[in-house]
């Protein structure tokens, strides 16, 4: 994902301090968290900690279940869905630490956390596999897991789907994930492949342009400087009537920012209640009142753009 991974993991701290005391508690909080992350503590350590965002975790539309711990730490998953009977992933995480290099690199966001938009996006392609039928699909930005690419990948009949991230160890993962025998057996007709994509200066797409029918992508729009240069890449590697979903909370004004600036490109649709299922859960997590859940950061919004033909 484009921007500074060292300046998503203070977003990724975000606090919401109620008077000064307060103020200064959570922002110790939330240096501890940058120590443990440039110590290599884990990042179930860093989101577990009650001023990061990340104490929220799952809408519970993916479950999980461990499967195998290779020598090195990674760690192999089997992902299944209660709404979608018989739909299995195998999925490698990384080793859940990080260190400085990888901070000061490029985003490595994804390397880190599954976040709920990305859950929430890929309980959406279930919902519409019709849709991607003998298409050509990308994912952007989508870690070191690419949940919703992968499951379309498997589960629907798109012609291609390409799953790509900015950060060099994402795709590498992802090389591995594809090459795995049980996903590889699923794939059926349809050509899946993983690639390093970046927007911005270090553009890495000049060969895409015009490629896709739809373009996938979660949570890829708090960075200022990073917001044009994806309505950019967007533009230039969809077709003529293509179409880009992409799911990602408020976060304050960063929506609506980037919203606004799409639409200089693009016909942009705003939806928030885009599956009964998904609003049904959040509305019941408001109910609840619980510091947990905070509706700015936690709910994913749909926007889509459709490029003119």
């Amino acid at each position: 994902k484009a921007g500074n991974s060292n300046l998503k993991i203070m977003n990724a701290c975000d606090v919401r301090p109620h008077n000064q005391n307060d103020r200064k508690t959570k922002a110790l909080q939330r240096w501890k968290i940058l120590k443990q992350a440039l110590t290599g503590s884990s990042s179930a350590e860093t989101c577990a900690s009650d001023v990061s965002v990340r104490r929220f975790s799952s809408f519970g539309l993916l479950k999980t279940e461990k499967i195998s711990t290779t020598p090195e730490g990674n760690v192999w998953f089997r992902y299944t869905a209660p709404g979608k009977p018989g739909f299995c992933m195998s999925v490698r995480h990384l080793p859940g630490t990080m260190d400085a290099n990888t901070l000061l690199g490029f985003n490595n966001t994804g390397n880190v956390c599954v976040w709920p938009a990305e859950e929430v996006m890929t309980n959406y392609c279930f919902q519409h596999l019709e849709n991607f039928s003998d298409l050509a699909v990308c994912e952007l930005g989508g870690g070191m897991t690419c949940l919703a690419g992968l499951a379309l990948a498997l589960e629907s009949k798109a012609a291609h789907v390409v799953l790509s991230d900015g950060n060099e160890d994402s795709v590498e993962n992802l090389n591995v994930i594809l090459e795995q025998k049980d996903n590889q057996s699923k794939f059926g007709k349809t050509k899946v492949s993983s690639r390093l994509i970046r927007w911005g200066k270090d553009e890495t797409h000049q060969d895409l342009h015009g490629s896709f029918n739809v373009v996938l992508c979660a949570d890829c729009l708090f960075f200022d400087d990073g917001r044009a240069d994806l309505a950019d890449l967007i533009f230039d590697i969809l077709k003529p009537k293509g179409r880009a979903i992409l799911f990602a909370p408020h976060r304050g004004s960063t929506f609506q920012a980037f919203s606004e600036l799409a639409k200089e490109k693009f016909h942009v649709e705003v939806q928030d209640n885009y599956s009964q299922e998904v609003w049904g859960l959040h509305c019941k997590m408001k109910s609840t009142g619980s510091d947990m859940y905070d509706e700015n950061i936690h709910y994913p919004r749909l926007i889509i753009l459709t490029k003119a033909g």
